[in-house]
Protein backbone atom coordinates (compact mmCIF):
# COMPACT_ATOMS: atom_id res chain seq x y z
CA UNK A 1 0.00 0.00 0.00
CA UNK A 2 1.35 3.44 -0.64
CA UNK A 3 1.18 6.45 1.14
CA UNK A 4 0.86 9.87 0.32
CA UNK A 5 4.78 11.12 0.85
CA UNK A 6 5.33 7.59 -1.56
CA UNK A 7 3.36 8.45 -4.12
CA UNK A 8 4.33 12.37 -4.10
CA UNK A 9 8.41 11.07 -4.18
CA UNK A 10 7.66 8.59 -7.45
CA UNK A 11 5.64 11.91 -9.13
CA UNK A 12 8.20 14.32 -8.03
CA UNK A 13 10.82 11.40 -9.67
CA UNK A 14 8.52 10.99 -12.84
CA UNK A 15 8.81 14.83 -13.47
CA UNK A 16 12.53 14.75 -13.05
CA UNK A 17 13.26 12.08 -15.20
CA UNK A 18 10.51 13.27 -18.14
CA UNK A 19 12.54 17.01 -17.95
CA UNK A 20 16.22 15.32 -17.66
CA UNK A 21 15.43 12.65 -19.67
CA UNK A 22 13.91 14.47 -22.72
CA UNK A 23 16.79 17.23 -22.97
CA UNK A 24 19.22 14.24 -23.58
CA UNK A 25 16.77 12.79 -26.21
CA UNK A 26 16.53 16.15 -27.62
CA UNK A 27 20.00 16.59 -28.06
CA UNK A 28 20.81 12.41 -28.70
CA UNK A 29 18.35 10.50 -30.32
CA UNK A 30 16.89 7.74 -28.15
CA UNK A 31 18.67 5.48 -25.86
CA UNK A 32 19.06 1.72 -26.12
CA UNK A 33 19.47 0.48 -22.33
CA UNK A 34 19.17 1.29 -19.23
CA UNK A 35 19.68 0.54 -15.86
CA UNK A 36 18.38 1.65 -12.69
CA UNK A 37 20.08 1.75 -9.56
CA UNK A 38 18.70 1.29 -6.30
CA UNK A 39 19.36 1.09 -2.82
CA UNK A 40 15.94 1.65 -0.77
CA UNK A 41 17.29 1.72 2.51
CA UNK A 42 19.60 4.50 1.79
CA UNK A 43 16.30 5.77 -0.74
CA UNK A 44 18.69 6.05 -3.53
CA UNK A 45 16.86 5.68 -6.99
CA UNK A 46 19.30 6.52 -10.31
CA UNK A 47 18.78 5.53 -13.81
CA UNK A 48 22.12 5.23 -15.99
CA UNK A 49 20.88 5.38 -20.04
CA UNK A 50 23.34 4.56 -23.04
CA UNK A 51 22.96 6.54 -25.89
CA UNK A 52 24.67 4.35 -28.27
CA UNK A 53 26.62 6.08 -31.45
CA UNK A 54 25.05 6.15 -34.65
CA UNK A 55 28.42 5.49 -36.55
CA UNK A 56 31.91 5.04 -36.01
CA UNK A 57 32.41 8.44 -35.79
CA UNK A 58 29.55 9.64 -33.70
CA UNK A 59 30.03 9.07 -30.19
CA UNK A 60 28.36 7.01 -27.40
CA UNK A 61 27.07 8.52 -23.99
CA UNK A 62 26.21 7.25 -20.53
CA UNK A 63 23.74 9.66 -18.79
CA UNK A 64 22.54 9.35 -15.62
CA UNK A 65 19.28 10.27 -14.32
CA UNK A 66 18.16 10.89 -10.66
CA UNK A 67 21.33 11.19 -9.43
CA UNK A 68 20.92 14.97 -8.75
CA UNK A 69 18.06 14.36 -6.07
CA UNK A 70 19.67 11.92 -4.41
CA UNK A 71 21.20 12.77 -0.95
CA UNK A 72 24.57 12.28 0.00
CA UNK A 73 26.00 10.77 3.51
CA UNK A 74 25.60 14.36 4.83
CA UNK A 75 21.71 14.59 3.68
CA UNK A 76 22.84 17.00 0.98
CA UNK A 77 21.08 16.70 -2.34
CA UNK A 78 23.87 16.18 -4.77
CA UNK A 79 22.74 18.45 -7.12
CA UNK A 80 24.15 17.05 -10.38
CA UNK A 81 23.95 14.20 -13.46
CA UNK A 82 27.03 13.03 -14.76
CA UNK A 83 27.36 12.36 -18.56
CA UNK A 84 30.35 9.83 -19.94
CA UNK A 85 31.42 10.35 -23.95
CA UNK A 86 33.03 7.42 -25.28
CA UNK A 87 34.49 6.29 -28.31
CA UNK A 88 31.54 4.30 -30.54
CA UNK A 89 33.13 0.92 -29.47
CA UNK A 90 33.17 1.66 -26.11
CA UNK A 91 36.74 1.04 -25.58
CA UNK A 92 36.45 -2.41 -26.15
CA UNK A 93 33.87 -3.01 -23.36
CA UNK A 94 30.46 -3.94 -23.25
CA UNK A 95 27.79 -1.70 -21.86
CA UNK A 96 26.90 -4.04 -19.14
CA UNK A 97 30.40 -4.15 -17.93
CA UNK A 98 30.10 -0.04 -18.35
CA UNK A 99 27.09 0.09 -16.16
CA UNK A 100 28.55 -2.43 -13.37
CA UNK A 101 31.29 0.31 -13.15
CA UNK A 102 29.53 3.23 -13.45
CA UNK A 103 27.22 2.10 -10.59
CA UNK A 104 30.18 1.22 -8.34
CA UNK A 105 31.67 5.09 -8.83
CA UNK A 106 28.16 6.66 -8.18
CA UNK A 107 27.97 4.22 -5.13
CA UNK A 108 31.10 5.17 -3.87
CA UNK A 109 30.53 8.98 -4.91
CA UNK A 110 27.08 9.11 -3.19
CA UNK A 111 28.55 7.91 0.01
CA UNK A 112 31.89 9.89 0.37
CA UNK A 113 31.23 13.12 -1.22
CA UNK A 114 30.88 16.10 1.14
CA UNK A 115 29.41 18.53 -2.02
CA UNK A 116 29.07 19.38 -5.59
CA UNK A 117 32.80 21.15 -5.91
CA UNK A 118 34.12 20.10 -9.52
CA UNK A 119 36.53 19.42 -10.84
CA UNK A 120 37.18 16.53 -8.63
CA UNK A 121 39.38 13.70 -9.03
CA UNK A 122 38.94 9.85 -8.09
CA UNK A 123 41.96 7.80 -7.71
CA UNK A 124 43.04 5.02 -9.97
CA UNK A 125 39.86 1.56 -9.08
CA UNK A 126 40.82 -2.03 -9.90
CA UNK A 127 37.46 -2.15 -10.77
CA UNK A 128 37.79 0.04 -13.88
CA UNK A 129 37.32 -1.95 -16.85
CA UNK A 130 40.25 -4.13 -17.94
CA UNK A 131 40.64 -3.13 -21.45
CA UNK A 132 40.85 0.56 -20.43
CA UNK A 133 43.70 2.28 -19.67
CA UNK A 134 41.89 5.16 -17.65
CA UNK A 135 41.20 3.42 -14.53
CA UNK A 136 40.82 7.06 -12.56
CA UNK A 137 37.88 9.12 -12.84
CA UNK A 138 37.43 12.72 -13.25
CA UNK A 139 34.29 15.01 -12.63
CA UNK A 140 33.99 18.77 -14.10
CA UNK A 141 31.96 21.20 -16.14
CA UNK A 142 30.06 19.67 -19.19
CA UNK A 143 32.12 19.94 -22.51
CA UNK A 144 32.02 19.23 -25.83
CA UNK A 145 28.17 18.99 -25.71
CA UNK A 146 25.03 21.89 -26.38
CA UNK A 147 25.31 24.94 -23.84
CA UNK A 148 21.44 24.06 -23.20
CA UNK A 149 22.59 20.40 -21.43
CA UNK A 150 25.08 22.82 -19.18
CA UNK A 151 22.26 23.37 -16.58
CA UNK A 152 18.33 22.25 -16.72
CA UNK A 153 15.44 23.78 -14.75
CA UNK A 154 12.90 21.35 -13.15
CA UNK A 155 10.74 24.18 -11.67
CA UNK A 156 12.84 26.09 -8.85
CA UNK A 157 15.75 23.94 -9.01
CA UNK A 158 18.29 23.85 -11.63
CA UNK A 159 20.38 20.96 -12.47
CA UNK A 160 23.65 20.98 -13.43
CA UNK A 161 25.24 18.48 -15.87
CA UNK A 162 28.65 17.19 -15.51
CA UNK A 163 31.27 15.58 -17.61
CA UNK A 164 32.51 12.28 -16.35
CA UNK A 165 35.28 11.45 -17.73
CA UNK A 166 37.98 8.47 -17.63
CA UNK A 167 41.37 9.15 -17.10
CA UNK A 168 45.13 7.75 -16.68
CA UNK A 169 46.64 8.04 -13.47
CA UNK A 170 49.36 9.60 -15.33
CA UNK A 171 46.54 12.84 -16.02
CA UNK A 172 44.41 12.23 -12.47
CA UNK A 173 48.41 13.66 -11.25
CA UNK A 174 48.59 16.27 -13.94
CA UNK A 175 45.08 17.73 -12.79
CA UNK A 176 45.71 17.36 -9.15
CA UNK A 177 49.15 18.54 -9.31
CA UNK A 178 48.91 21.41 -12.02
CA UNK A 179 44.95 22.11 -12.17
CA UNK A 180 42.43 21.82 -14.92
CA UNK A 181 44.14 23.87 -17.20
CA UNK A 182 47.29 22.04 -17.57
CA UNK A 183 45.18 19.00 -18.16
CA UNK A 184 43.31 20.63 -20.89
CA UNK A 185 46.90 22.04 -22.45
CA UNK A 186 47.75 17.96 -22.40
CA UNK A 187 44.84 16.54 -24.02
CA UNK A 188 44.95 19.71 -26.99
CA UNK A 189 48.20 18.36 -27.85
CA UNK A 190 47.42 14.98 -27.32
CA UNK A 191 47.38 12.42 -30.42
CA UNK A 192 44.28 10.28 -29.14
CA UNK A 193 40.90 11.71 -28.38
CA UNK A 194 40.01 12.43 -24.57
CA UNK A 195 36.96 10.22 -24.89
CA UNK A 196 39.39 7.01 -26.16
CA UNK A 197 39.34 4.90 -22.59
CA UNK A 198 42.23 3.02 -24.39
CA UNK A 199 44.48 5.99 -24.84
CA UNK A 200 47.67 5.81 -23.58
Amino acid sequence: MFTESSKEGELAFDIRRTIILGAFIQEWSMPEYRVILKQPEKAVNVEIYYFPAVSENDVARFSTVGLSSTLRSNGQPIGTEWMMALTYDLGGESVDRIFSYLCDLIAHHIETSRDSRIPRVMEESGLAPANWSTKAFFLDELRGESEELEEIQIGNEVVQVIWAVPVTAQEATLILRDGVEAFDSYIEGAEHSIIDPRRP
